[in-house]
């Protein structure tokens, strides 16, 4: 499933891996650990309101890098692929419930993805316009990399930063962090590395 979208992850991960950055050696990681030989497990495609309305969108807004080619190859086989959204334990809460209306995700590979891979998920995610993903935490260290739109993103005490296309950031296990959209939509990589089975907690209290 999805071939193109694999080999643009492959080549991603080994531009990321070879940067200078905090991210480099999680991104070694995902080139060491996947199965990119398969064996390929097949799901059904399924789409979300959000995939439907912003991931056109999404496509105009990445930059000229392996990230934006990432996006590019997704949408190439977007006929193939299976959207699903989070957190829906938390929709007893209306901050929680908001977000989740606006945001959809895309498993590329995980120890149950059609893709194998050892002990981390790799994903593509959209978040929508104005949207707020809530502070949160999870024992996972994690990177994203951000393929296009217009958002700042918070990491522990720092201050709010704006990530155009192609930067990567990287969250260490437990650190606190948020995302804010403005008046575009997001599109992002993101891993969870080790302990996968666990989950993200909101912290906002």
């Amino acid at each position: 499933m999805y071939p193109k979208t694999i080999a643009a992850l492959k080549t991603m991960c080994e531009w990321a891996a070879a940067q200078d950055h905090e991210s480099s050696s999680s991104y070694a990681k995902i080139v060491d650990r996947v199965d990119w030989s398969g064996p390929v497990k097949e799901e059904e495609p399924q789409t979300m309101p959000m995939a439907d309305q912003y991931f056109g969108t999404c496509i105009g807004l990445c930059g000229d890098n392996p990230l934006g080619d990432l996006a590019r190859a997704a949408y190439s086989e977007r006929d193939q692929l299976r959207w699903f959204g989070m957190y829906a334990s938390y929709n007893d809460d209306k901050r929680a419930a908001a977000f989740n209306e606006k945001y959809a995700i895309l498993r590329l590979t995980g120890p149950e993805g059609c893709w194998f891979s050892d002990d981390l998920t790799t994903a593509i995610t959209i978040q929508g316009p104005h949207a707020w993903y809530p502070p949160h935490a999870h024992k996972q260290s994690e990177v994203y990399g951000v393929m296009g739109g217009e958002a700042q993103w918070k990491r522990g005490a720092e201050p709010w930063l704006d990530r155009p296309s192609g930067d990567l950031v990287y969250h260490s296990s437990g650190i606190r962090h948020e995302i804010q959209t403005a008046d575009e939509p997001l599109i992002s990589f993101a891993c969870w590395i080790d302990s996968v089975d666990l989950p993200s907690i909101y912290v906002w209290d």
